[in-house]
């Protein structure tokens, strides 16, 4: 008997020892740290930790706040969990669900990320959320090291870029509509440069989507009554051939948008995105700066397989111009280009009125 409690008391003592060691080794101050020092991510337990011992170590706090020290990352309300097993080589094992993500003012909602760290790097195995009325999943890996290299591929589907440029006050688009997927796109880049991280940005992606450009009842009366003027004045036949093809063809009719974008030294960029619709197509060459915020390339419209109309973009995001040119125009005196947003924005009536009141 006396054996058999001096066993059970030493077993006691050996269990206890284990559970001290193992609670030192997940002691969530010193992890807490540690991801603060390597990420610059804040985190803030609201919860009550729970731990388990059997049959593997395994915590949970299900309500815990993430924040990026300098305010561009927020995660709110996480449900976290990680669990590793007794070998020491093993690697953690961390689920995260959260209500919301929060990124420079884009929201990410009802995410889930499945992840393994082991060896000072998160492999990301599963990330998934909803942005707006459309979703994204995505899997990858983050080397923790001096440079925090990352390496990220996945799909996303039916996003919608004006809601993404609004939220990140952008810019406000309410004349175009545009929503986005992709089968398939990967991204790397460094995290270490801090706010210039996305000049380290590498990658490419295949999209698929619809634009949907409105025109209002007001327009369509202009250009009608800006063709009749064409007899009067015969200098206005390419501004009025121009918004007439423009109108007719794509305005207030659903086109689709297909090609490849590619991201490097801080742009994005693509030599040949393709917007068809059945009244015509048109092909856009350009790039995107997210640093200087501009946008600078141009379209090709096209008629029975012949470039009409060419319109050159440049400017800021939220409003840039549309400087038309092509066919059109060949035969023409050489004008100044025409910024076709700008006529519609003021209105066409007001540019009507000015051209009548010049040639009174």
């Amino acid at each position: 008997m006396k054996k058999k409690i001096i066993s059970l008391f030493a077993t006691i003592i050996i269990v206890a020892m284990i559970i001290f060691v193992v609670q030192d080794r997940f002691n969530t101050e010193k992890i807490i740290k540690t991801i603060e020092e390597q990420t610059g991510l804040k985190i803030e337990l609201i919860d009550k930790n729970m731990w388990s011992f059997y049959p593997t170590i395994s915590y949970s706090n299900s309500n815990a706040n993430i924040e990026h020290n300098n305010n561009s990352l927020s995660i709110y309300n996480a449900n976290i969990q990680i669990n590793r097993n007794y070998w020491p080589l093993s690697p953690f094992l961390i689920k995260i669900k959260t209500p919301i993500i929060n990124y420079e003012g884009m929201e990410l909602r009802d995410a889930f990320m499945q992840i393994k760290y082991i060896n000072n790097i998160v492999h990301i195995k599963s990330f998934k959320g909803k942005i707006v009325e459309g979703n994204i999943q995505a899997k990858g890996d983050i080397n923790l090291d001096d440079k925090k290299h990352f390496n990220f591929q996945g799909q996303f589907n039916n996003i919608s870029l004006n809601t993404l440029l609004k939220q990140s006050q952008v810019a406000r688009w309410n004349r175009v509509n545009i929503k986005l997927s992709s089968p398939s796109f990967n991204i790397s880049g460094n995290l270490h440069e801090g706010k210039n991280w996305v000049n380290s940005l590498i990658g490419t992606s295949s999209i698929e989507g619809s634009m949907y450009f409105t025109s209002t009842d007001e327009e369509r009366f202009g250009a009608a009554f800006l063709s009749l003027l064409v007899e009067k004045i015969p200098n206005l036949t390419p501004i009025s051939q121009s918004i007439d093809f423009l109108l007719s063809t794509y305005a207030n009719t659903p086109s689709s948008i297909n090609g490849i974008l590619t991201l490097k030294n801080g742009s994005i960029e693509s030599d040949k995105i393709l917007i068809t619709n059945k009244k015509g197509k048109s092909i856009l060459n350009g790039s995107y700066n997210f640093l200087k915020n501009n946008i600078n390339g141009t379209i090709y419209f096209y008629k029975e397989n012949e470039v009409l109309l060419e319109a050159t973009l440049q400017g800021e995001i939220e409003n840039p111009q549309i400087l038309v040119a092509g066919k059109i125009f060949s035969d023409q005196e050489e004008q100044p280009p025409q910024d076709i947003m700008q006529l519609l924005k003021k209105g066409l009536n007001s540019f009507i009125e000015k051209i009548l009141t010049n040639n009174e």
